[in-house]
C-alpha cells in the first residue's frame, strides 16, 4: 500500500538513491510553495532560506535554484545521488551540526521538515528560540490527527525511531504561542506557519506606513 504521505501530500515526494543502491522517498515542501506562502503573508518576496534538518540537501539546492540565499544544517550526513548536492556540504552551505549548537538563525524563511518532533518538550522552547530572528518559520511534522488518518487507511505513519513529539495539532499551536510566535495552520501546504511576535509587530507597523514598506523593498 502506498505510504499515507503519497495521498496527503502528493506533491512532496522525491526519490534519492543511497550508497547501497537502495531508493528512498523523501517528503518535503517545494521552496516555490513556501515562497508563495511567504509573499501572501508578509507582502514581499523573501531573500533568504534556512533548512533545519536539510538531510540530502535537496531542498537547499532547490531554494538556491530559484534565487534564494540558502543554507541549512543536519545532525548527520545523508547519502545523496545528485553530485551537485555534494558541493553544498563541501562549500559550507549545509553544515553537520545540531540546531542546539547554532547561534540564533536569521532568515526570511526557516523550514523544519519534521525536525521539531525529534526534541523533548523541555528542549523545544530552546529550539524555537533559535528562530526568533526569522521572519517566518514553516514546520511540517506528524500530529496525532495524521497518525489516526493513516491508521484508517491501513498504513503506519512513522518517520524516525528517535521521534519524540507526536502531539495534536492544537498542542503545537499552543506551544508556538507560548514561545512568542503567532501561528496558523496553512491548509494549502499542510504545515504550520509561525511568525515571531516581534516580526508580527514590525509587519503591523509597515501596514500602517506603506511608504516605509516600499522603501524597504527597494533596498
Amino acid at each position: 500500500m502506498a505510504h499515507y504521505y503519497y495521498k496527503k501530500y502528493p506533491y512532496l515526494n522525491y526519490d534519492y538513491r543511497d550508497a547501497n543502491g537502495a531508493t528512498w522517498t523523501m517528503f518535503s515542501i517545494p521552496p516555490e510553495m513556501l515562497v508563495a506562502a511567504f509573499i501572501e503573508k508578509i507582502g514581499c518576496p523573501p531573500k533568504s532560506f534556512f533548512d533545519c534538518g536539510a538531510a540530502t540537501g535537496e531542498i537547499v539546492w532547490r531554494a538556491m535554484k530559484i534565487g534564494l540565499k540558502a543554507n541549512g544544517i543536519d545532525i548527520k550526513q545523508y547519502p545523496y545521488q545528485n553530485p551537485l548536492l555534494k558541493s553544498l556540504f563541501n562549500g559550507g552551505h549545509i553544515k553537520i551540526k545540531s540546531i542546539m549548537d547554532c547561534e540564533p538563525i536569521k532568515s526570511d524563511i526557516a523550514y523544519c521538515n519534521g525536525t521539531l518532533t525529534y526534541f523533548s518538550e523541555n528542549e523545544l522552547p530552546q529550539v524555537l528560540n533559535k528562530f526568533r530572528d526569522c521572519k517566518t518559520l514553516f514546520a511540517i511534522h506528524n500530529t496525532t490527527e495524521d497518525v489516526v488518518a493513516a491508521n484508517r487507511k491501513g498504513d503506519i505513519l512513522s518517520t524516525c525511531q528517535a521521534l519524540r513529539l507526536v502531539r495534536p495539532q492544537e498542542w503545537w499551536m499552543e506551544t508556538f504561542r507560548k514561545n512568542n510566535f503567532i501561528p496558523e495552520y496553512n491548509i494549502k501546504l499542510q504545515c504550520f506557519m509561525a511568525i515571531p511576535i516581534k516580526q508580527q509587530q514590525m509587519e503591523l507597523q509597515l501596514s500602517l506606513n506603506p511608504g516605509h514598506r516600499l522603501r524597504q523593498n527597494e533596498r
